[in-house]
């Protein structure tokens, strides 16, 4: 796939694909969890130290998952640049 005569050009299509897939999995994960993090955030003080340990545990896995959707959508979007430049067209060297 070539954009403007070379000037952007797809030299690895799997690279390029794998990165597609990895960001919108991480752009899934962080849309879905960042509603439920705000919900957390804008709890009162009082209610959230009412909160039972239950809950407390809950917020910390959705911080770790909203954090690996972070990681993702970065590691995407750098297999996609990797596919696309020149330099990396046969693997680091």
């Amino acid at each position: 796939m070539k954009f403007y005569e070379g000037y952007l050009e797809i030299r690895n299509q799997r690279k390029f694909l794998m990165g597609l897939i990895i960001m919108i999995l991480g752009s899934f994960i962080i849309v879905f969890d960042y509603p439920q993090i705000e919900y957390f955030h804008y709890l009162e003080n009082e209610t959230y130290q009412i909160l039972d340990n239950d809950k407390n545990e809950i917020y910390q896995k959705i911080l770790v998952e909203f954090s690996i959707g972070i990681t993702l959508f970065g590691l995407g979007i750098i297999l996609i640049i990797i596919s696309i430049l020149k330099r990396f067209e046969n693997g680091f060297r």
